[in-house]
């Protein structure tokens, strides 16, 4: 599935604070990538923006062909849960010890993101 152009302005917002590293419309234009960060650093009203435009099958799509390093745990097992899926190893798991051993470099990413999400309303 791919969204008509031009994108509502509303799903434009919730694209540059899900993906603020490129261009919104270029998120946009990739499905795929958009939803599965929505999926992690989205708020519950980002992603109820993104359901007026996105069916659910597409969130479900994203689920059953993840990118590796993506997800967290917590995402990857609320997402499952929420479509009443079984909990599959996540995608990139063949390596045991890749999510066993904390990095300092992804924990302070994963503070930064999360604090620009919670920095307050979407805005223009």
């Amino acid at each position: 599935m791919s969204l008509a152009v031009p994108y509502p302005a509303e799903l434009l917002r919730v694209a540059r604070k899900v993906v603020w590293y490129d261009k919104a419309e270029q998120t946009l234009a990739d499905l795929k990538t958009f939803l599965s960060r929505l999926m992690v650093y989205g708020s519950s009203a980002y992603v109820a923006v993104a359901t007026q435009y996105v069916p659910a099958k597409e969130f479900r799509r994203v689920l059953e062909n993840a990118p590796a390093g993506v997800f967290t745990r917590e995402a990857w097992q609320k997402w499952h849960e929420q479509f009443g899926m079984p909990v599959p190893p996540m995608p990139g798991d063949s390596f045991p010890m890749a999510r066993s051993v904390p990095s300092p470099v992804v924990s302070l990413a994963g503070d930064l993101v999360a604090n620009k999400l919670r920095s307050g309303p979407v805005d223009g």
